[in-house]
C-alpha cells in the first residue's frame, strides 16, 4: 500500500508501484532515446515517460501495465490502470492522506465499520461487476479500466486515456486480405507478450486458444510449447481432446491433459471461496486450479489465453442485419439459406432473431432493453435500487457493429481477466492474455460484420487467418463445444447438499438483499429441468461472501 500526503512536494519524477508488464519495452526505450538503458524496470521507463510526456504517457505504454509515478515538477501524483483492467488499482482518502493498494485489503485496515455498498450487490445478483470506479466498499474507489488518477494538493482528477471507440470501417478487397491484416497486427503483439523460456497455453478445440497456440509457434519457432487440455471422457458433449489433439500434432507442441469433468463446481472444499474484495467467483475455479497446478508441476512459468476471442470477433455479432439494412438482400438470403441447411434453425426463425431483432435493437425508440437477466428473488433493500441503464451506444452504427462494441465495451471482462491472473499468480505462474490487447480491440472495431459472423459461422477473420496453420477439421467447424456439462455434474448432480445448504438461514436474507424462499423455487426450476439458467449461481458467491468476512 501507499500512502500519499498531499502536503508532500519532494521534486524530480519517480516511480512508486506497479503491477503486470510493459508489452512495447523496445519502443518506450527508442522513444526516450540515450538516457534510456535496456536494464531499466518497467516502473523506471514509465517514470521518464512521465517526465518528458506527461499525462500523454499512458497513452504510449501497451500492454496490461498499472502505475503510479511521482511527478515533482507538476507537484501531482498519476496513477494509471491499464486499458483492459487486468491489474486492479484500488484508493481511499483519510483526511490529508491518500492511500493507494493494487489490492482491497489493506485499505480495509483501520478503516473503521466496513459497509456494503448495495448497488454492488445488486450488480453481483444480475451477474455484473460494480461501477468500473467502484467497489463493494462504501468509501473504497477504484481506478477505472482506462483510466488514470491525477492528484494534487487541492483536487483529485479522473480522466479516461482509453476506451473502445467506433472506428472507421475497414475495407479490404476479400477475406484473405482481412486474415493478413489481423496476423501481421496480432504477431508482433505475441512477440511482445514473449518472455524467454517455454511457454504453456490453455488450449481447447476452439479458435481462439489454437489462433494464439499458432501464433507462438510462428512468431517464436524455437520457442517450446506445451498445451494444456481440459478432457471430459465421461462428459462426451463437453470434451475437446480430439481437435485439442489435432493442432498439438499440427503445430508440434507437447500435450498435458486435465480431467475437467472431475473438477465440477463446488468440489472442493470448502467450495465457493471468494476473495475479499468480491464475491465474484468462477463456475470453473477448481478446473483452473487443477490447471495452474500442472503448468508449475511441469516447470512452466509462463502461460497464454486466448480470453477475450468472443469479444473481438465473435459472440452473437450477426451480419445480417448489416446486409439487410446495406441492400445486400441476395447475399441476405443465400447466408441465411446456406445456414438453415447446417443447423436445426428454420429460416424463419434465423430471420427473426438475427436480422429483424437486432434492427429494432438498434433503431425502434424503447424497444432496447437491458441485456441482463431479470432476478426474482431481490430482496426488499435491494427492490429500492434502481440498476445502472445500458451504456448508451451510437445509433449511427450498423447493428451488427453495434453489437460489436458493446461487446468490446464489456464491463465484465476485466473482473474475469483480473479474477484469473490472480489466481494463477497464486501458483506462481504468470498468465498472459495476448487478445486482451488494447490494439486488438481498435482494429476489431474496425471489421465489418461479415468478419465475424457469416452464414452461420462465426470468427471468419480467425478462420481465413489461420488457414494452412492449422487443422482444417478445427478451421471448418460450425458448432462449439461447451463445457456446461460440468456445470450441471457440480449444480444439478453432485453437489445439490452444499447449494441447498448456502440456501438455507441466509445472511443475505437478514441483509435484506435476497428473498429466500424465491431463491429456492429458483434452484428447485434448475434441478427439475424446467430451466437451465444459473443465474442462481452469482447469488451463491453472494452468500459465501457474506459467511466469510461479514459473519
Amino acid at each position: 500500500m501507499i500512502a500519499w500526503d498531499r502536503a508532500s512536494g519532494a521534486p524530480g519524477v519517480c516511480g512508486f508501484w506497479s503491477s503486470g508488464f510493459i508489452a512495447n519495452r523496445q519502443e518506450i526505450i527508442r522513444q526516450l532515446g540515450a538516457g534510456a538503458r535496456e536494464n531499466l524496470s518497467d516502473l523506471e521507463l514509465a517514470a521518464a515517460l512521465c517526465a518528458r510526456f506527461g499525462t500523454e504517457s499512458p497513452r504510449l505504454i501497451h500492454g496490461p501495465f498499472a502505475w503510479i509515478v511521482w511527478d515533482g515538477n507538476c507537484q501531482r501524483l498519476v496513477a494509471v490502470r491499464d486499458r483492459l483492467g487486468v491489474n486492479e488499482l484500488y484508493f481511499a482518502q483519510r483526511k490529508a492522506e491518500i492511500l493507494f493498494a493494487g489490492e482491497i485489503d489493506p485499505l480495509l485496515e483501520g478503516s473503521g465499520p466496513l459497509v456494503i455498498d448495495p448497488r454492488a450487490v445488486l450488480a453481483q445478483l444480475r451477474g455484473q461487476p460494480p461501477a468500473p470506479d467502484a467497489t463493494f466498499y462504501r468509501g473504497i474507489s477504484a481506478v477505472a479500466p482506462g483510466g488514470l488518477l491525477i492528484v494534487t494538493r487541492d483536487r483529485i482528477d479522473a480522466r479516461m486515456y482509453w476506451r473502445p471507440e467506433p472506428q472507421q470501417l475497414l475495407r479490404l478487397p476479400d477475406d484473405a486480405s482481412y486474415g493478413r491484416a489481423f496476423r501481421e497486427l496480432f504477431l508482433p503483439i505475441v512477440g511482445e507478450y514473449l518472455s524467454g523460456g517455454e511457454v504453456g497455453v490453455t488450449l481447447s478445440g476452439g479458435l481462439d486458444s489454437t489462433t494464439v497456440a499458432a501464433a507462438v509457434r510462428e512468431a517464436s519457432p524455437s520457442t517450446g510449447l506445451t498445451a494444456f487440455i481440459w478432457t471430459a471422457p465421461e462428459l462426451p458433449e463437453a470434451d475437446e481432446s480430439e481437435p485439442a489433439a489435432a493442432v498439438c500434432q499440427q503445430l508440434g507442441c507437447r500435450a498435458v491433459t486435465l480431467a475437467a469433468d472431475h473438477c465440477w463446481p463446488l468440489r472442493t472444499e470448502p467450495g465457493i471461496r471468494p476473495e475479499r474484495d468480491s464475491p465474484l467467483f468462477n463456475l470453473y475455479a477448481d478446473a483452473w486450479d487443477a490447471t495452474f497446478r500442472a503448468v508449475r508441476e511441469q516447470g512452466i512459468r509462463l502461460l497464454f489465453s486466448g480470453l477475450s476471442g468472443d469479444h473481438l470477433f465473435g459472440g452473437d455479432v450477426f451480419s445480417y442485419p448489416d446486409l439487410l439494412l446495406t441492400g445486400r438482400w441476395c447475399k441476405l438470403v443465400s447466408e441465411v439459406g446456406e445456414q438453415s441447411r447446417h443447423s436445426e434453425l428454420p429460416a424463419a426463425a434465423i430471420v427473426r432473431w438475427m436480422t429483424l431483432a437486432p434492427v429494432a435493437n438498434a433503431y425502434v425508440p424503447g424497444w432496447e432493453r437491458d441485456r441482463t437477466q431479470a432476478v426474482p428473488w431481490l430482496g426488499e433493500e435491494l427492490r429500492r435500487e434502481a440498476p445502472p441503464p445500458p451504456p448508451a451506444l451510437p445509433r449511427r452504427l450498423l447493428p451488427g457493429r453495434r453489437d460489436r462494441l458493446r461487446l468490446l465495451r464489456d464491463p465484465l471482462l476485466p473482473s474475469i481477466a483480473s479474477l484469473l491472473t490472480r489466481q494463477a499468480a497464486r501458483h506462481g505462474i504468470d498468465f498472459r492474455h495476448p487478445l486482451l490487447d488494447h490494439r486488438l480491440f481498435d482494429f476489431a472495431a474496425t471489421l465489418p460484420t461479415a468478419q465475424s459472423f457469416s452464414a452461420g459461422k462465426r470468427k471468419m477473420i480467425l478462420r481465413s487467418a489461420m488457414r494452412g496453420r492449422l487443422p482444417e477439421r478445427v478451421l471448418d467447424r460450425r458448432g462449439k463445444t461447451y463445457s456446461n456439462a460440468i456445470v450441471r455434474r457440480g449444480l444439478r448432480e453432485r453437489e445439490r447438499d452444499k447449494v441447498w445448504a448456502l440456501m438455507t438461514d441466509m445472511r443475505a436474507a437478514q441483509l435484506g438483499y435476497v428473498d429466500e424462499r424465491l431463491l429456492r423455487t429458483a434452484y428447485d426450476d434448475y434441478l427439475a429441468g424446467r430451466s437451465q439458467s444459473t443465474l442462481f449461481w452469482h447469488t451463491l458467491t453472494l452468500e459465501a461472501w457474506l459467511r466469510r468476512y461479514f459473519s
